[in-house]
C-alpha cells in the first residue's frame, strides 16, 4: 500500500513503496567480520547490538509498508532523512503509533551522521534491555515528530512520558560572537 498525503501548499505527494528491513543477527556478524569499515560507520553501534547482544534491528524508510514490532529489546530506525523529510505522515500510521507506544526511549536525530545518538539507542537496547525508537529526520521536521510522539503517548492513559534524546545541528552564526 503506497502512502500519499497533501502538503501545506496543497500538493499531493505519492511515496514509492519501500520495504522494511529486519536485520538478521548472523548476517550482521558476518558483515562486521568481513568488512572492518563498518566499525567507522555511524551505524556500527546498531549492527553491533544486533550481531553480538541479541537485539532486534528494524529499518523503516519513508513510504515503507506496515511493519510489526520485532522481538524485544529492539531498535527501530525510522528513516525520514532522504532528499525530503516529510515527517510522521510518510510512514504507516498504525505501525508508527505501535512503535511509539512500545518504545522506552526515543532518539531524534536532525544533525546528520554523528555517532553519539546511535550509541545512545544501542545502549538503551543492549545495557538496559529496553526498546529504542531512532528517528532520523531533518531540522524542519523535528517539531512534527515531537508533537506526534507526545500525541500518541498522551492518548494512552497508561503510558509514561517518553524520554527523548535530541541530536540537533549547531546553529548558524553570522559574524564574530
Amino acid at each position: 500500500m503506497a502512502i500519499s498525503f497533501e502538503t501545506e501548499d496543497a500538493c499531493t505527494v505519492f511515496l514509492p513503496e519501500t520495504a522494511t528491513m529486519l536485520l538478521d543477527p548472523q548476517k550482521a556478524r558476518e558483515a562486521l567480520e568481513r568488512d572492518r569499515a563498518y566499525s567507522r560507520s555511524h551505524l556500527y553501534p546498531l549492527f553491533d547490538a544486533t550481531a553480538r547482544f541479541a537485539c532486534s534491528l528494524l529499518m523503516a524508510p519513508q513510504g515503507c509498508n506496515e511493519f510489526y514490532l520485532p522481538r524485544g529489546p529492539w531498535i527501530i530506525s525510522i528513516g525520514d532523512d532522504f532528499h525530503f523529510a516529510w515527517g510522521p505522515k510518510a510512514f504507516p500510521q498504525a505501525s508508527l503509533d505501535a512503535a511509539i507506544r512500545a518504545a522506552d526511549h526515543a532518539v531524534l536525530i536532525t544533525s546528520g551522521p554523528d555517532p553519539y545518538p546511535y550509541r545512545v539507542a544501542a545502549t538503551v537496547a543492549v545495557r538496559d534491555r529496553k526498546n529504542a525508537l531512532l528517528i532520523e529526520t531533518r531540522p524542519n521536521q523535528k517539531d512534527h515528530w515531537k508533537r506526534r510522539i507526545e500525541h500518541i503517548r498522551d492518548a494512552d492513559e497508561f503510558a509514561t512520558d517518553l524520554p527523548i534524546t535530541y541530536c540537533l545541528p549547531f546553529p548558524e552564526t553570522k559574524g564574530a560572537a
